[in-house]
């Protein structure tokens, strides 16, 4: 049984080195932000974003070592120190130790695109049923059609997920097509990006337009007044 620790041992050793040096290096910037930035407290102060923080940790070490498991180093070997393949990663213990933190990722995207999809359909539905109304339920100082191409990308980023979450999870990393990583990761990560950057720009034009003109703007669908299926305004 000894034998069999010291074998072990050393195959795991670089995950927990690294996750612990990754996860101590994100708090402590965590932290650093929390005492100097307030727009970061502000943040940090509503209850969702502890979830985000520790999921952006968990990604970062994740998808950190699949990115030293996979690009050789400079003798042309591929992985990164402790975690090069030539090393205590061989054949299945290389790959099982890859296929670990592939599905400690996907896990984590999955639970994303599964906390954003139901407000994203929810606003969505809201723009086209309630227009008058989407805009006190979400605020966002952008016009109705800039709210539904920012939607529409923030969707697909969650859709997208989806079958690589099946492949991941039904189907044996010996027989997984790449195909399914192949054309739905990159419309995933795509979508998200443009549904970030999208938004971003169009909340930037709103705020140089001012408060006046930021409010003319989506002043069509922001009543004073109104119930929208159970929400009474204020």
């Amino acid at each position: 049984m000894g034998s069999s620790v010291n074998e072990v041992a050393p195959i795991w050793l670089p995950f927990l080195i690294l996750y612990g040096v990754i996860s101590a290096s994100i708090s402590a910037l965590a932290v650093i932000a929390y005492w100097q930035l307030p727009p970061f407290r502000v943040w940090y102060a509503q209850p969702i974003n502890k979830f985000w923080l520790v999921w952006i940790i968990l990604v970062v070490c994740s998808g950190g070592m699949i990115a030293m498991m996979l690009f050789p180093g400079a003798d042309g070997v591929m992985g990164w120190g402790m975690l090069k393949y030539d090393g205590a990663f061989k054949g299945a213990v290389w790959t099982a130790a890859n296929e670990v933190n592939t599905q400690i990722i996907v896990l984590l995207f999955t639970m994303a695109a599964l906390v954003n999809l139901p407000p994203a359909l929810t606003e969505m539905f809201l723009t086209f049923s309630h227009p008058n109304d989407v805009g006190r339920l979400f605020p966002r100082p952008v016009t109705l059609r800039e709210r539904r191409t920012f939607l529409v990308f923030a969707n697909l980023n969650a859709i997208f997920m989806f079958p690589l979450t099946f492949s991941t999870w039904m189907i044996p990393v010996e027989r997984r097509p790449f195909i399914y990583t192949a054309i739905f990761l990159p419309l995933s990560f795509g979508c998200g990006i443009a549904a970030g950057s999208y938004l971003a720009c169009a909340t930037s034009k709103a705020l140089r337009r001012g408060p006046s003109s930021s409010n003319e703007a989506y002043a069509d669908h922001v009543p004073s007044k109104g119930t929208v299926r159970g929400f009474t305004g204020p």
